[in-house]
């Protein structure tokens, strides 16, 4: 038996966006390292959804969940950071604890040592106090026992430059071997500022296009038009607002969140004061099978607006969060909201009435990512 490889950092709590990065690295896996049995070490500060990884495992390439990545949980932490912030001194606080969970951590990382091939789950992870310390921490202590790691297209943003010295940056990223895949263009100029060997990717879910093309649609009922909101971060009172505005036209409207763990507080008794469906899907197939039996699909996830491309269904993006933003401007997408209030009839049937425009211009996008797809898998050795 060929020795194993393993997957660290993949973010198992329940986001379907991070369920499908999983997905398409171990297909990227099994096509490109055939043979090798596949770790997969979750986010040790997150809990694990597990009905949601009961039905990942069912659709996804086998592999053997090992255990956790190194995690820094001092019972004082967040009284530190808040005298940290008081103080300006979030770069040093933040320095001390990824030296301090590193030297911690380091005996314990020898067991990677035994992998032809560590790989690094993409996304922003790296972005953040808890994700960097433990990602930067971990880094280091793997690094002490092997050089073969390697990542997948992540991104980076300005919150980088505000918790690390750029020192500390560059010589932690250069732990990982080279060319770096940047999700984005902006990602990538940043990962370049540092001077390391930074290539541009996209997203490798965009891998997954052909899966989910073949997706069955779902049972949407005898509604003559049905509307998807896949949403976060928004107010009860924005969310009531936009389904009344809605369903006192005929409209039929359905809550979808791609991440119950971080929606569902909001969400479910909103959709239900409202008389809305609420849809917790347990898998990206799933929700792709929801999206191809909507009619028009409202979004400000980045996962969203992939799985969507995936579906051919005209796409309202909701653009209040930024990496939405970049897509709809790189797609050159003709409608989109900036926030729920703007969300009436008038612009739902302006989507079901272009649809053909929107489904093309996000289909050509999709086929740029596409093509632009990198994998950090270098060729099989013999």
């Amino acid at each position: 038996m060929k020795a194993p490889v393993a997957i660290v950092f993949a973010n198992l709590k329940g986001n379907l966006g991070d369920f499908a990065i999983l997905h398409a690295m171990l297909v990227d896996l099994e096509r490109k390292r055939s043979g090798h049995p596949v770790h997969v070490y979750s986010q040790g500060f997150v809990p694990v959804d597990h009905a949601r990884l009961a039905a990942f495992r069912k659709v996804a390439p086998p592999f053997e969940l090992a255990g956790t990545t190194f995690t820094d949980n001092h019972r004082l932490h967040r009284v530190r950071v808040k005298i940290a912030r008081f103080f300006r001194l979030r770069q040093r606080y933040q320095a001390l604890r990824i030296k301090s969970l590193a030297r911690n951590a380091t005996p314990d990382a020898e067991t990677f040592s035994r992998y032809d091939g560590v790989y690094i789950a993409g996304g922003a992870q790296w972005t953040g106090e808890n994700s960097g310390v433990s990602m930067f921490a971990t880094l280091r202590a793997m690094a002490a026992y092997t050089d073969r790691i390697f990542s997948y297209p992540v991104s980076v943003s300005s919150s980088l430059w505000k918790l690390n010295t750029r020192s500390g940056l560059a010589a932690d990223f250069f732990r990982i071997q080279a060319p770096l895949i940047a999700r984005d263009s902006t990602s990538e100029g940043m990962l370049k500022e540092l001077g390391l060997n930074a290539a541009l990717g996209a997203d490798c879910v965009f891998s997954l296009a052909e899966i989910g093309k073949s997706v069955e649609a779902a049972p949407r009922g005898k509604t003559s038009l049905r509307v998807l909101l896949v949403v976060t971060s928004q107010e009860a009172v924005a969310i009531s607002g936009a389904l009344q505005r809605l369903r006192s036209h005929g409209i039929s409207i359905a809550l979808l969140t791609t991440c119950e763990s971080e929606d569902f507080a909001v969400q479910k008794p909103t959709a239900e004061a409202n008389g809305a469906q609420f849809l917790a899907p347990l898998t990206w197939q799933e929700t792709v099978a929801e999206m191809k039996a909507s009619d028009v699909v409202i979004t400000n996830r980045l996962h969203g607006l992939i799985l969507a491309s995936f579906a051919g269904v005209p796409i309202l993006p909701l653009t209040d969060r930024s990496k939405v933003l970049a897509v709809v401007n790189d797609a050159a997408l003709p409608l989109k909201i900036s926030n729920l209030e703007h969300l009436n009839v008038e612009v739902v049937k302006e989507a079901v009435d272009r649809r053909a425009e929107i489904v093309s211009k996000i289909a050509d996008y999709r086929d740029r990512a596409q093509s632009k797809l990198r994998s950090p898998i270098p060729d099989e050795r013999a």
